[in-house]
C-alpha cells in the first residue's frame, strides 16, 4: 500500500483533503480510483489508513478508518555531515539516511567545506519522498546549514569522524550501547587539526571508519548504520 506524507494531519480527524499540488498527483500521475485504500502519516508517528471518496485534480479527500502510534524508536542518531560540493551526493545520503531512520540531520559548515548554501525546501523534499517509500512514521528533522562551532545537541554523546593518524576507538566499538549519540562527518578534505582539537575540548571523541578513505556521504552512511545496527 502507498503511504503519503501529511505533516498536518492530526491523531483526532476522521477525514483529510489533500492540497491541490498532492491531489493533481493522486489523480492524474498516480491514478488513484475513488474508493482505494491508501496509508498516511504526519511524520510524528502516527499512521493512518482511509478511503479516497473525492477525488479530483484539484480536490482529493479520504475518509480515515483506521489509527495506529508507532512507538518511536529507542535509538536517536543525529547526524552532522557536511554538504558536497556535488549536491546530489549529499541528497542521496539525505534519502538513504531517512530510509534507514535517522532521528536528526544537521548540516555543518567546516573550514574546508566547498558548499556554502544549501536549499532546505529541495533538501525537505528529498526526505519526504524517502519517508513515503520507505513507509516510516517518523520523518528526522532537518536543521538549517550550522557553523560547526555553533552545532547544539541534546545527545548523551558525540563523535567526530576523522582521517588524521591520532589515537580513534574504532566506531562499532565507541557507539555500542550508545542509543542516543550525535555523530560529525567532515568535508571532503577533512576536518582541520583545529576543528579536531575544538571537537576534543568539547569532549566529542575520536572514531575510526576504517582503513579505506571514504566520500563524504559514504562515511555518514556507515557511521549511521553501525550506530542503528549496534543499538536496536
Amino acid at each position: 500500500m502507498q503511504q503519503f506524507f501529511t505533516p498536518d494531519l492530526s491523531s483526532n480527524q476522521s477525514s483529510y483533503t489533500f492540497d491541490e499540488q498532492e491531489s493533481k498527483h493522486i489523480s492524474r500521475v498516480l491514478r488513484k480510483a475513488s474508493g482505494e485504500n491508501i496509508r498516511l502519516t504526519n511524520g510524528k508517528g502516527d499512521l493512518f489508513w482511509g478511503k479516497l471518496e473525492v477525488l479530483s485534480p484539484k480536490k482529493c479527500t479520504v475518509t480515515i478508518s483506521k489509527k495506529e502510534q508507532v512507538s518511536p524508536s529507542k535509538t536517536t542518531i543525529h547526524m552532522a555531515v557536511s554538504p558536497t560540493k556535488n549536491m546530489d551526493r549529499f541528497e542521496w545520503f539525505l534519502e538513504k539516511a531517512t530510509e534507514l531512520g535517522v532521528h536528526r540531520v544537521t548540516p555543518i559548515l567546516c573550514s574546508r567545506s566547498e558548499r556554502k548554501q544549501l536549499k532546505l525546501e529541495r533538501c525537505n523534499k528529498i526526505i519526504t519522498a524517502a519517508l513515503k517509500q520507505s513507509l516510516r512514521a517518523y520523518a528526522p528533522i532537518l536543521d538549517p546549514l550550522t557553523n560547526l562551532k555553533d552545532l547544539q545537541t541534546t545527545a548523551s554523546v558525540s563523535y567526530i569522524a576523522h582521517c588524521e593518524n591520532t589515537m580513534k576507538n574504532p566506531i562499532k566499538v565507541a557507539v555500542l550501547n550508545q542509543s542516543n549519540c550525535c555523530i560529525l562527518i567532515g568535508p571532503e578534505g577533512d576536518f582541520t587539526t583545529e576543528e579536531i582539537v575544538w571537537a576534543i575540548e568539547k569532549n566529542i571523541h575520536p572514531v575510526d571508519l576504517g582503513d579505506a578513505r571514504l566520500r563524504t556521504e559514504t562515511a555518514a552512511l556507515i557511521a549511521l548504520h553501525a550506530a542503528l545496527l549496534l543499538n536496536e
